[in-house]
């Protein structure tokens, strides 16, 4: 299933364009952007100044976060299972003469990073659905880690995957809500979609320390609410614009789209 995930991604990563660019200009202009309004607060609560932070960002796809934390003044290693993503990012940085380490590695199993070295971890959304081991993926990032270090990520909450959201002014139920393995056709990937208590319990089981947990929506100012607002992307709101927003005119607007979890590596409290 790696290898058919990794050339999936590969084969969806095209060279890289104007509107690319574009994108990272923007990330230039106001390094806060690469993170949601609701995430970049909850970093800076636990890890305060970037400056000379040790962070890592494994499956780091776009790369948005890792030149994120790079400008920010962060030393970065990014990994990403796809070759083509690494090359894209890796250009980019080059480009504007970024130091930050890139790595084609498993999310699952990140051989080129060093153990007990890391301030912070940081996944994005849309990193989890790839992922069949919690665990397995949790432990490993807990041993990359510094004893006091954080592991902090987004992804889609998982309330949201029982309803159909075929519709914009209708909200019902089409799965039941537990961990449904779907296999695309296209491609014969697997997604796996796991519940917040799989989260949490595998955190916990992986030797994490529950900080905070955040439940939130994509607000209009974030960098990748374009997508939401694009037409072709949502077909079914062709004519919202910002009124995606407001729950009163698209009920999905009043469901948590995003679930965040801040995790802490404190060898004294399990002993390891």
């Amino acid at each position: 299933m790696i290898d058919k995930t990794k050339a999936l991604w590969n084969s969806t990563t095209n060279e890289l364009t104007k509107e690319d660019i574009d994108w990272y200009n923007t990330i230039i202009e106001n390094p806060e952007k690469a993170f949601p309004i609701d995430v970049y607060p909850l970093l800076k609560t636990f890890l305060d100044d970037f400056h000379g932070k040790k962070i890592c960002v494994p499956s780091s796809g776009d790369n948005t976060a890792a030149f994120g934390f790079h400008l920010l003044g962060a030393k970065v290693t990014s990994c990403d299972l796809s070759e083509n993503q690494i090359r894209n990012a890796r250009q980019i940085a080059e480009l504007y003469k970024w130091d930050i380490e890139f790595y084609c590695e498993n999310s699952m199993n990140l051989q080129a990073v060093n153990n007990d070295e890391y301030d912070l971890i940081y996944t994005s959304n849309g990193v989890h659905v790839w992922i069949n081991d919690l665990i397995a993926m949790y432990s490993g990032f807990y041993n990359k880690l510094k004893n006091g270090g954080y592991y902090i990520f987004f992804d889609t909450h998982p309330m949201i995957r029982p309803f159909d959201n075929s519709r914009a002014d209708t909200v019902k139920i089409s799965r039941h809500y537990k961990n449904d393995i779907i296999v695309a056709n296209e491609d014969g990937v697997p997604r796996h979609h796991w519940r917040a208590q799989d989260f949490v319990n595998a955190a916990v089981q992986s030797g994490f320390y529950l900080k905070h947990m955040e439940e939130f929506h994509s607000r209009p100012d974030d960098l990748d609410s374009h997508n939401y607002l694009n037409p072709e992307s949502n077909p079914q709101h062709p004519n919202y614009g910002l009124d995606l927003f407001d729950w009163k005119v698209n009920p999905w607007a009043a469901l948590p789209q995003c679930l965040c979890l801040c995790l802490q590596k404190l060898n004294s409290v399990y002993g390891k």
